[in-house]
């Protein structure tokens, strides 16, 4: 498990991507908790990679 520990930023963009594209498809982009929760894990995912990349680093 804490080999997927440092994936978890990039599991959470595509997960976030995944939901907006559902959306879109579904045509369900009407419902804002959709669409807010698509933009929330985009936006942590992002900050996860971010922060792992910083971990990882030797500087």
């Amino acid at each position: 498990m804490k080999k997927f520990k440092q994936y978890r930023g990039l599991f959470l963009i595509i997960i976030g991507t995944l939901v907006l594209c559902l959306t879109r498809i579904d045509a369900l982009s009407y419902h804002n908790w959709l669409l807010l929760l698509g933009l929330f894990c985009i936006l942590a995912g992002i900050y996860y990679h971010i922060r792992t990349i910083k971990h990882q680093s030797q500087y």
